[in-house]
């Protein structure tokens, strides 16, 4: 299937961003075709702080969730956590089940099975919840549709808080206290996973009742499931969410969790750097399979457990599952293609089966989606039932048309690009063909797959220095695809088949200097042989092999000529939202539904470390504050901020940590300019923020060899800046 690549339109912002962010026109020229344009925008997209956060009190109902939390706290009730059988179901469960346990509360975890209770709260588990002496009940990932079952546990005098992320109905469940950032528009960022809603809660709860040593150790060390479930649940990894996964990915590196750890080993990723798209495609597939095939209750478990031994047999038996998974995914899809080569392949795929399992079909859906670029609909029959999963294509609204097709479903909920529904077996044929019917009226062009080209360059402007930079746009992921370049007619040297001929290895430029990896394409092999020139559209990695490292081309297409065509969109917020649309091709892990520094103490020759490395930095910012200076015209050197303010905000810092390391520190009432410098130290490692929203709480680093302000990206950008009473 032969995509057409749509090329970046140029734009007068890129030289703006060169020139004052010192960035290569490269990288330049990919945030302003993704709509960041400003400096400002770029300067907090590539440096993500937590900083940022709001305060989770920003939720109109996490006060009353409070009163109602510090009620059962005093009075030591059971409370319930129930969740999804998802990664960010499961991740919600453990994240609030361990910080409800570490302040004192009776906490209880809950997952549904799959299959025997299916999704969200049901009028069973209530019903035990009630026989159990729950007194309340917390919803992760799940609840905002469960009126009938919510008013339910009222008539029982349970109280129910709802935490979720989903799209709410017209008429909200009467819970206690709503938490969702979609239903609330006092929270400012409304795309949290249901893990990221969770650690609002979290972190609203151990501000409010954990003990100092507590808190800032509980909210920390919990950044790793946050990481996990919201990568997992393919939202969009901008806003809060990008802060939230890259601080998660490093406290991953040295996850507390003992099953994370086990699981981290058994995928072969312990004491690595960690990126998105592993955690997306290694790790989160085998926490979703014992959800698909049997029981998210394992996975659970292994989050949860502190034993290593068993923490090793529940990583273990999770790949099993996995394997398992991946067979029955295999069967499923070869029955599926079996089916539709018998016919002209329509509009819109729909499909059905006695001998499929419900809980693959979803991810068997992305599959014919990546092969046939169609939307897709599949059937898993029981009797005289039937449960599907359906996944989309730009341009069209999964659930809009399953709306449009409501007489023939008996359930059905989901979003843009991916649904799920129940209907009665004699209800598939009509199906089938209403939405077939209503596809006729899209355009031919919506069926022909684009690939979105984020710049074009030269073999010849490709390096690790390129490479580097390119990776500070990461975590990559929904909302953030990781950057496509593409480079036409590059002489071809040779190719040939690697990996049991499934893939291919490409050598490019006249003396073959540049390598290239096309993954299971081995079948082409013969096309590409015969041809001299190419056209690729690519990402960059940097290949490792018996110790040497090379610049690789992960190649994503590549034609003799490719079909091209330039986008015509000019809006920013149009720019960003065709990335993200595009960028929706729902990964495995959720087809349903810091680095640490060294900590010091404050005696002794901590402190004489610390003052030595406060007193470097003193003179390192004096020098650039200097240059600074110069540069103003008298009036702006006089208006603004002088250049021992830089050495002043560094030097109370040491005096906070200096009494105690970590510290509370306010951005109220002090100015701007402060926040920036704190943002600045953060930056440039000297200062690392552990959690909290205002007052923050701050460990301040130990310095080692000379210091490079100049490498801060946002000092840069300040400096170009005349900014009254500071920066």
């Amino acid at each position: 299937m032969q995509r057409t690549w749509s090329l970046p339109q140029p734009s007068g912002q890129t030289g703006k961003l060169v020139g004052t962010l010192g960035l290569s026109p490269t990288v330049a020229g990919i945030l302003v075709q993704r709509g960041i344009e400003r400096v400002d925008q770029v300067v907090e997209f590539l440096c993500p702080s937590r900083l940022n956060l709001a305060s989770p009190f920003c939720f109109q109902d996490m006060e009353r969730a409070m009163t109602r939390l510090q009620h059962a706290h005093e009075l030591q009730e059971k409370v319930l956590v129930y969740g999804d059988y998802d990664v960010d179901g499961v991740t919600s469960v453990t994240l609030l089940y361990r910080v409800l346990t570490d302040i004192g509360l009776h906490a209880v975890a809950y997952i549904p099975h799959r299959l025997e209770e299916g999704y969200g709260l049901n009028r069973e588990a209530v019903e035990k919840a009630h026989s159990a002496g729950v007194k309340m009940i917390i919803t992760v990932d799940c609840g905002i549709t469960a009126v009938e079952e919510i008013a339910y546990a009222q008539s029982l005098g349970i109280d129910v808080i709802v935490t979720d992320h989903h799209e709410p109905p017209e008429v909200l469940p009467e819970a206690l206290a709503i938490i969702n950032p979609k239903a609330d528009k006092g929270y400012p960022f409304r795309e949290l996973a249901g893990v990221g809603v969770a650690f609002k809660l979290a972190q609203a709860l151990l501000g409010r009742f954990g003990d100092k040593g507590v808190s800032l150790q509980a909210e920390q060390e919990i950044l790793d499931l946050v990481a996990l479930g919201t990568i997992a649940d393919v939202v969009p990894l901008v806003g809060e969410n990008r802060i939230l996964v890259k601080a998660g990915l490093k406290q991953m590196e040295q996850t507390v969790h003992t099953g994370l750890q086990a699981l981290l080993e058994v995928c072969g990723l312990s004491g690595k750097k960690l990126k998105a798209g592993q955690v997306a495609f290694i790790l989160a597939p085998r926490i979703n399979a014992v959800g698909r095939m049997d029981s998210a209750r394992t996975g659970l478990e292994l989050l949860l457990t502190g034993n290593p031994a068993q923490a090793a047999e529940l990583a273990r038996r999770l790949s099993q599952q996995n394997q398992m998974r991946q067979e029955t995914e295999k069967q499923i899809l070869s029955e599926a293609i079996a089916q539709l080569e018998q016919e002209v392949l329509p509009r819109v795929i729909v499909l059905s089966s006695p001998n499929w399992h419900h809980g693959v079909i979803g991810i068997v859906a992305s599959r014919l989606v990546e092969r046939y670029y169609r939307p897709v609909f599949l059937i898993a029959e029981d009797g005289e039932e039937g449960k599907g999963s359906a996944r989309g294509i730009p341009g069209y609204h999964v659930l809009e048309q399953l709306t449009l097709q409501k007489e023939h479903l008996q359930k059905f909920g989901g979003h843009r690009q991916a649904a799920g529904f129940s209907l009665a077996r004699s209800g598939i044929l009509g199906l089938r063909e209403g939405l077939n019917r209503a596809a006729e009226r899209f355009p031919d062009s919506l069926y022909q797959a684009s690939l979105r080209i984020d710049n074009l360059v030269r073999l010849d402007e490709l390096g690790e220095g390129l490479l580097t930079e390119l990776e500070q746009m990461a975590p990559f992921g929904f909302g953030n695809p990781g950057p496509t370049l593409a480079a036409f007619g590059v002489p071809l040297a040779s190719v040939s088949t690697v990996g049991q001929e499934s893939h291919l290895k490409f050598r490019f430029g006249n003396q073959g200097e540049w390598e290239g990896v096309f993954y299971r394409q081995g079948g082409r092999l013969a096309f590409f042989q015969a041809l001299s020139h190419l056209d690729v559209a690519f990402g960059l990695e940097l290949n490792v092999f018996r110790g040497e490292k090379k610049l690789q081309l992960v190649i994503q297409d590549a034609e003799a000529v490719a079909s091209r065509q330039e986008r015509t969109v000019e809006d920013p917020s149009e720019r960003a939202r065709a990335v993200a649309e595009m960028s929706e091709g729902m990964p495995d892990a959720s087809d349903e539904k810091r680095e640490s520094g060294t900590r010091m103490s404050a005696s002794g020759d901590s402190v004489s470390e610390l003052a030595a490395g406060i007193e470097q930095v003193a003179v390192s910012v004096e020098g650039v504050a200097s240059v600074m200076l110069a540069q103003s015209d008298p009036q702006a050197r006089a208006e603004s901020w002088k250049r021992e303010k830089l050495v002043e905000m560094y030097r109370a810092l040491r005096s906070l940590a200096a009494a105690a390391n970590p510290f509370a520190w306010s951005a109220l009432p002090r100015q701007e300019w402060e926040v920036q410098a704190i943002k600045i130290f953060e930056e440039l490692g000297l200062i690392r923020c552990l959690g909290g929203t205002n007052p923050w709480q701050l460990e301040l680093l130990p310095v080692s060899g000379k210091l490079d302000l100049e490498s801060s990206l946002r000092l840069r950008a300040l400096r170009r800046k005349n900014i009254k009473e500071g920066f």
